[in-house]
């Protein structure tokens, strides 16, 4: 929004009026935790309030002016923040930590059991749209326009 990019990959408000997006893929996080991470049973109605006392790890904001939206932060938990998906994997996968996941990044740990996903009706999952985002409201040069054309022909086969 401060003009400092031409277009980005991210998720984004589809309401926004000043941006327009062409959608990409889906992606879906899952709340995960590793074996003997909890010293209760694992199932799909464990409440934001059993997890309270276990360390929850978040991605930190590193924007300049960061977004008030909060994504499955439980109030009150103990939270560690690392700079990206990769390290927060680790930490989960090593027991220090739990959160939510990128699916697709972790579709073999939860195959073969080193990741278990505690998604259920309490603590759920989301489904997010990866999009290519630009500004509405600014021209835009050439190349980056033959790039978004080029990424909305794709899209639409």
């Amino acid at each position: 929004m401060d003009g400092e990019v031409d277009l980005v990959f991210h998720r984004a408000n589809p309401s926004d009026p000043h941006l327009e997006r062409i959608d990409v893929s889906e992606v879906a996080f899952v709340p995960v935790v590793a074996p003997g991470f909890l010293p209760f049973d694992v199932g799909p109605e464990i409440t934001p309030q059993a997890m309270r006392p276990f360390t929850q790890c978040v991605i930190r904001d590193t924007a300049r002016k960061p977004s008030p939206e909060n994504f499955f932060i439980i109030d009150g938990a103990h939270s560690c923040s690392v700079p990206d998906h990769m390290m927060k994997k680790e930490l989960i996968l090593h027991g220090l930590a739990w959160g939510h996941l990128p699916e697709w990044l972790i579709a073999d740990e939860l195959r073969d059991g080193r990741l278990i996903s505690i998604a259920g009706r309490h603590i759920t999952g989301r489904l997010e749209t990866v999009a290519a985002v630009r500004r509405r409201d600014k021209p835009h040069g050439p190349v980056a326009e033959a790039l978004w054309l080029h990424l909305r022909a794709e899209g639409a086969g």
